[in-house]
């Protein structure tokens, strides 16, 4: 996004040196097959499912690289679903007067799961950015609906699905498919790309 002629970068959004290829395998783990890193690190996993890896420099920013548009820097996304923060400034995304969260959501982003309730891989906007977002970014300015939510659970992730193929080699099967925290049968062949928040006690403006 731009504003007077200065780039601004969302904050879940990731720059080139912090994407990882580090490969995946398959590993033989608790009598079943199972998603891994070559070098396993103590964070991978996330109530048993892969989490793509990514380098956050938040305190580094020289060695980010160029931005990414089209990528997001997972362990940002994360914390923006769990702390409520603002995807595009990375602050507090509560209202300070009314208690709600503001959410702007797309069709391609947001599944319904009830009269007031839905599933959503997009975190919240504050109302200072909403405006800036909505002139900038043009998924917004096609199809969005504005919401104010109550409260928020964590529902599940994003994922690549892999099949085991040879050697332990992963097959991607596929691509950004939800997988609930209770379909434990997919977790060991998951890759999660983002948090799956549910929202509550929506309405809309």
């Amino acid at each position: 996004m731009t504003e007077g002629g200065y780039t601004i970068v969302p904050y879940t959004i990731a720059y080139a040196n912090e994407l990882v290829a580090d490969p995946i395998y398959f590993e033989w783990h608790a009598h079943e097959y199972r998603l891994t890193y070559g070098k396993p690190r103590r964070g991978d996993w996330v109530n048993g499912i892969l989490r793509a890896r990514v380098r956050d420099w938040r305190n580094r920013p020289d060695r980010r690289g160029p931005e990414r548009m089209r990528k997001l820097n997972t362990a940002r996304q994360w914390r923006c679903m769990d702390r409520l923060l603002c995807q595009v400034c990375g602050g507090p995304a509560t209202d300070r007067e009314t208690g709600r969260i503001p959410w702007a959501l797309t069709k391609t982003v947001f599944e319904r799961t009830g009269p007031d309730s839905g599933r959503t891989n997009a975190p919240p906007s504050c109302l200072s950015c909403i405006p800036k977002a909505m002139e900038q970014c043009p998924m917004l300015r096609d199809d969005f609906t504005f919401y104010t939510v109550a409260s928020t659970t964590s529902a599940g992730v994003l994922s690549d699905l892999y099949d085991h193929g040879i050697c332990d080699r992963p097959i991607l099967a596929k691509h950004n498919v939800f997988v609930a925290w209770d379909a434990v049968r997919y977790h060991a062949y998951a890759l999660a790309v983002a948090q799956v928040v549910e929202l509550h006690g929506m309405k809309s403006l």
